[in-house]
């Protein structure tokens, strides 16, 4: 819609003008247009129950006190507007952890699992006395679903994409940007953002996922930009510590290298 669309009385704006885009470039560029438009396809039923199923507007169970289930507003209270800026963000709240859940979803061939504080405990010569149960929550999406949109995460944080300050140099990264602005009691908060990174890596062999969530950054403020470059430091150090098998190969690191120079 090259960076304008009309709809509901309102016009939705892309950051750039984008022409055709596939589904996996919509992702790849975050296009607030193209992302409107799935969720058009989808239909506001479809798109809710998918919303709730990967554990958005519910507590998660995890044995922590205090914890919010977000907002979700119900079909019922959603405007004509609704169905095209719900998919980007607008009119709901997710928590911290709920987004992890979800990201872990699409990195776990779409189960969406119940999260655990503790594993297991053992005494003090390391015999196991209690294990926690590992719980499923639900199936949010197919496993060939889950691998399509892992897909389309990869090119986030690869050339192009906009979290490509998130690249690692030994792990191939999945993830999303999320560039949110603030809302108060009359409305959304001029200059006031949260800017947020979710990824996981080995994008097809994942063992860990991170969230960088940026509460009114000062300066730049997209996701991209502000949190992506925090995740590339926190996710390097993390895998090496824990040992995460690297999956590129320096042959391939070399090449990439060479032609980021030819550029420069």
């Amino acid at each position: 819609s090259n960076g304008r669309l009309f709809y509901a009385g309102k016009i939705l704006h892309d950051h750039h003008p984008y022409g055709l885009l596939t589904v996996e470039k919509i992702i790849t560029k975050s296009s607030n247009i193209g992302t409107a438009k799935v969720g058009m396809r989808l239909g506001a039923p479809r798109l809710y129950q998918y919303i709730r199923d990967f554990g958005f507007g519910s507590q998660t169970g995890i044995n922590l006190p205090g914890e919010v289930a977000g907002i979700v507003h119900p079909l019922k209270k959603w405007s004509k507007l609704s169905i095209s800026r719900v998919p980007m963000g607008h009119e709901v709240a997710g928590t911290p952890l709920q987004i992890v859940m979800m990201m872990s979803a699409i990195a776990n061939d779409g189960r969406l699992m119940q999260p655990r504080v503790i594993d297991r405990l053992e005494d003090e010569k390391g015999r196991l006395v209690l294990k926690y149960p590992v719980k499923l929550v639900r199936q949010s999406i197919s496993a060939t679903t889950a691998k399509q949109v892992t897909k389309a995460l990869k090119t986030v944080a690869a050339q192009g994409g906009t979290a490509h300050r998130a690249e690692l140099d030994f792990y191939t990264v999945a993830g999303k940007t999320g560039t949110a602005q603030k809302a108060g009691r009359g409305g959304y908060i001029p200059g006031k953002y949260y800017a947020s990174f979710v990824g996981f890596l080995p994008a097809d062999k994942p063992e860990l996922c991170i969230l960088v969530a940026v509460d009114v950054p000062q300066g730049d403020y997209y996701g991209g930009l502000v949190a992506a470059p925090i995740f590339k430091a926190i996710a390097g150090r993390a895998a090496s510590y824990l040992g995460i098998v690297p999956d590129k190969k320096p042959d391939e690191l070399a090449i990439r290298r060479t032609r980021t120079s030819d550029r420069r």
